[in-house]
């Protein structure tokens, strides 16, 4: 499993990569990911309080392969946007 420095890296650049390469609108992001032995939720403000604004995602990250109950995250943390 990855360091918490090596997701919350990896979560800043999907951020930017989904941010300004895809165009796509942060605050209708809810989407999960597979990396470094985690199963990664990714949530814009739409679907997380804790995303401030529409550049913002919430991640909360699990034990990759989970099956019967996900249960609580391993690390949960906000990926902040730019301020314009």
């Amino acid at each position: 499993m990855k360091t918490l420095q090596e997701l919350r890296a990896f979560c800043e650049g999907y951020r930017l990569k989904a941010f300004y390469a895809d165009g796509i609108e942060m605050c209708n992001t809810d989407e999960w990911v597979v990396w470094g032995g985690y199963d990664i939720n990714f949530a814009g403000h739409e679907y997380s309080g804790h995303a401030k604004s529409h550049i913002d995602l919430y991640v909360d990250a699990y034990k990759a392969g989970w099956t019967d109950s996900i249960g609580e995250p391993i690390h949960s943390f906000t990926v902040y946007g730019e301020t314009e």
